[in-house]
């Protein structure tokens, strides 16, 4: 698979992005978010990375310091936000509190923490667009997964461009990945020799979405199988939302004044728990 042309060809059909934007890559430091940022790069985007250190011991440290001389390497502008600045504490501590004090699982409780410091920076650091690293494989196990936990309706945004873009204080994030298989992302960035840790979160373990990847993983999809399972939700997405009335209409959080569908967000939810 040519990568490059796929990112092209799915920016351009789904208008994800412009030569005349600000756009910021949510950074990792993993291959996915790494190739993105070097891809979008070279295609002739206006990028910077955006990354939070999550302090998650010396993981944490050895991806800051590659995605540090990446950027160096590349000449892009790298914004990193330090989540114990932000919030007083390191991811460990806050999934800690939280599953003990609403049972919350420890990737639900990061992706909340992360997605709010992200919209948060992006809009702070005058950003038109987010990019992220989601691949074809992870909006499949997205897909299956709220299949299996019977409310299709949590996956209503998982498209390849989320939320419109005229909703005051939401910066649109967009997925160039999107219908990208995980292992051709490995391989280009293996053949581009990107310096990169390859390992998964030391934490992501024991959640119901670990558990879907496996079993998926176990099945040994091919990657028609994978484009079907995502390409044939993307089909129904408008029916749903009709049928269930869902006009995806946005609110302020009366506590942070970020965009949520409620009145207070889950992020502010997570941080009442660690008051």
């Amino acid at each position: 698979m040519n990568i490059e042309k796929k990112v092209k060809e799915t920016i351009e059909k789904y208008h994800l992005l412009n030569k005349k934007e600000g756009i910021a890559v949510a950074l990792s430091g993993g291959k996915d978010s790494t190739t993105i940022l070097y891809i979008l790069y070279k295609l002739g985007y206006n990028v910077e990375g955006l990354m939070i250190d999550l302090h998650l011991g010396e993981w944490s440290k050895t991806h800051l310091r590659n995605m540090e001389r990446f950027c160096s390497e590349l000449g892009v502008k790298l914004n990193v936000v330090d989540m114990k600045k932000e919030l007083g504490y390191g991811i460990c501590f806050i999934k800690k509190i939280v599953k003990e004090r609403k049972n919350m699982t420890g990737c639900s409780v990061c992706g909340i923490v992360k997605r709010w410091i992200l919209n948060r920076y992006a809009k702070k650091l005058g950003f038109d667009k987010l990019v992220t690293g989601h691949n074809l494989d992870d909006e499949a196990h997205t897909v299956l997964m709220n299949f299996l936990k019977g409310n299709i309706l949590l996956g209503i945004n998982s498209t390849p461009s989320t939320g419109n873009e005229s909703v005051k204080g939401f910066v649109q994030r967009v997925k160039p990945l999107f219908f990208i298989p995980e292992d051709e992302i490995r391989k280009y960035a293996q053949r581009k020799k990107f310096d990169i840790l390859y390992d998964k979160c030391p934490c992501a373990f024991g959640t119901y979405r670990v558990e879907t990847r496996k079993w998926m993983n176990d099945l040994n999809l091919s990657y028609k199988d994978k484009l079907k399972i995502v390409s044939g939700f993307q089909k129904i997405i408008p029916k749903i939302k009709v049928k269930n009335n869902s006009s995806g209409e946005i609110e302020i959080c009366k506590e942070c004044g970020e965009p949520c569908r409620k009145d207070v967000c889950n992020a502010c939810k997570v941080f009442q728990c660690l008051k």
